[in-house]
């Protein structure tokens, strides 16, 4: 058993890497079969996903090469370029759909500057806290310089107006916070200011007041703001337990919007039933799982806060996008993590892949 376990941990690198790679796959699979009847060439979306995903992979081997030490050493300069995209997509880009999110770019087409803050501040956080360990734990003012950081980034993110970002990043650096020692007391202080602040997010927009009132009654307002969440939950529900078969869904072509990138899940729920649901969950979790005996090689504190946030980014997004679609959270425009359609947000989750493995190569300790 003990030779299993220390199996594992030696390949635990490979095997998330592996991980990564099959959802990636699936991903591209699931939205060959949600546009191959909504686009003149049935291959368009599911060819820019693949050119998507080997791009990403090059991204990730290049990233993996790195010193990992070294982004302690630009931490700082990518924090102010990701605030300085935070703010120029505020005031020098187009509006799309109500919001200012997107920078045009070649190859990437729209590239959200928000999915990069989620490792901007998963690599503040670790250069932060393992520079000030003992000051954060026993919350010092470092504490309050670390919170008000994030609390910048994701107030650029709320003001575009995009929430779903800001959520995922407020509860990575919270369980981070948790991990490096912040005592439970103290870490009511700082859950209570990001309550706060995202009711306060809530509350003043009118348009996620009717988000609100929706979520909590899509039925009074199914043909108006809960279509898409009716129709989400029509669709996993016709999926049954086994579903109605890979591109058989109905709902992906008639009634289903945004099937291809934020509701890609109740697609799957209605081809492949409650089965490929709790799989495509296990998944995620399992790429936690190995995450943990990833950091267990890991010799750095500074290395292992890396994976933790980078893995953590991943996991709580896939389980924030699976909770919308299933009717747990309101509606937010979030993809799911390797598997929705979407070029910047592939390639940002691929640079992670990449920190993270090279974190993995050059820490491992000996079994």
């Amino acid at each position: 058993m003990k030779d299993k376990i220390g199996l594992i941990k030696t390949h635990s690198g490979d095997i998330f890497l592996l991980t990564i790679l099959s959802i990636s796959i699936f991903g591209a699979v699931m939205i060959f079969s949600t546009t191959a009847q909504q686009s003149v060439n049935p291959y368009e979306y599911f060819i820019k996903q693949l050119r998507y995903i080997f791009l990403g992979l090059f991204i990730s081997f290049v990233f993996s090469k790195i010193n990992f030490r070294n982004y302690k050493k630009i931490t700082e300069i990518f924090l102010f370029f990701t605030i300085v995209l935070l703010i120029y997509v505020l005031f020098f880009t187009r509006e799309i759909k109500g919001a200012n999110r997107w920078i045009s770019l070649p190859v990437l087409g729209n590239f959200q500057p928000a999915e990069l803050a989620k490792i901007s501040i998963v690599m503040f956080i670790a250069k932060f806290v393992d520079n000030h360990r003992s000051k954060i734990i026993a919350f010092k003012q470092e504490t309050w310089i670390l919170l008000g950081v994030i609390f910048l980034i994701c107030g650029l993110i709320i003001i575009q107006p995009d929430i779903g970002i800001p959520i995922v990043i407020f509860s990575t650096s919270t369980i981070l916070l948790f991990i490096s020692g912040l005592k439970i007391k103290f870490m009511i202080k700082v859950i209570f200011p990001i309550i706060i602040v995202l009711a306060i997010s809530i509350l003043f927009v009118p348009h996620r007041i009717k988000r609100m009132t929706t979520f909590m009654d899509p039925w009074k307002y199914q043909k108006k703001e809960g279509y898409q969440l009716i129709q989400s939950y029509l669709a996993l529900s016709y999926g049954n337990i086994f579903g109605r078969g890979l591109g058989k869904s109905q709902f992906k072509e008639f009634y289903l919007p945004e099937a291809h990138t934020d509701f890609i899940f109740s697609v799957i729920g209605e081809e492949l039933g409650f089965i490929g649901t709790v799989l495509v969950l296990l998944v995620f979790m399992f790429l936690f799982f190995i995450s943990t005996k990833m950091v267990e090689q890991t010799r750095s504190f500074y290395g292992a806060l890396l994976i933790y946030g980078l893995v953590l980014n991943i996991v709580l997004q896939s389980f924030v996008n699976i909770a919308v679609t299933a009717g747990l959270l309101p509606t937010k425009g979030l993809g799911l993590p390797f598997i929705s359609y979407g070029g910047s947000a592939l390639i940002t989750n691929f640079i992670s892949v990449g920190i993270i493995l090279g974190v993995w190569k050059q820490n491992q300790k000996k079994f």
